[in-house]
């Protein structure tokens, strides 16, 4: 089964299968895959099955659609590739031994995946300001 990992501006991390024939992704409700954000078109981009591949197209947006860091019109999808919509970043999986307890593990970053457990383990060893509390 077919993935994207979708990792918002506000970092909030999300998976969601294509389990259609096309999946669309914009601003608007109207879409398989809703990104709130300003610089994401209404209508930005599709995924398409065409019975041998996915196909991501850019539907005309704004501020175009990046694979792998280069500017497509289409392109045709493999297993990682890092998709860029606005400032949404989105990593497409496509792998049937990936179980979806894994898939949900990994988290998009520029150019690698990195598993969120490792991600989490790093932001932990930040030092945060001490807090004081005084007792009365």
């Amino acid at each position: 089964m077919a993935r994207l990992i979708i990792l918002a501006r506000n970092s909030s991390v999300r998976q969601v299968n294509i389990a259609s024939p096309i999946t669309t992704i914009g601003r608007s409700g109207s879409n398989s895959v809703c990104i709130d954000s300003q610089r994401v078109s209404r209508h930005h981009a599709a995924i398409e099955w065409t019975g041998e591949h996915f196909m991501l197209t850019d539907m005309g947006s704004r501020n175009g659609t990046y694979v792998n860091n280069e500017k497509v019109r289409s392109h045709t999808l493999v297993n990682g590739d890092a998709i860029v919509v606005g400032d949404c970043q989105l990593r497409f999986l496509y792998s049937r031994a990936l179980p979806p307890v894994d898939a949900l593990r990994l988290m998009t970053q520029p150019g690698e995946l990195v598993g969120i457990d490792a991600h989490m383990a790093r932001s932990a060893n930040r030092r945060l300001p001490e807090r004081r509390v005084f007792a009365r």
